[in-house]
């Protein structure tokens, strides 16, 4: 009887830990599009900066404002 009660919360135990990597996997895979979308965001910003920078404005708020140089 105790042995059986000690499988049984072993097997809980480890359901339970197959279940959160499962979680993990799941908001993963669901956000995916999300964060890749952000990196392409981001890297579309630092060409931007940096093309800004090639034709003298300091800052991309420069631009805008209409000065730089």
């Amino acid at each position: 009887m105790e042995n059986d009660l000690e499988e049984l919360a072993s097997q809980i135990k480890e359901a339970e830990k197959h279940l959160m990597s499962l979680k993990k996997e799941y908001r993963e895979r669901k956000t995916a599009g999300l964060r890749d979308a952000i990196e392409a965001r981001n890297e579309a910003d630092k060409v931007l900066r940096e093309e800004l920078m090639a034709l003298g404005y300091r800052t991309p708020m420069d631009f805008w404002r209409g000065r730089g140089f």
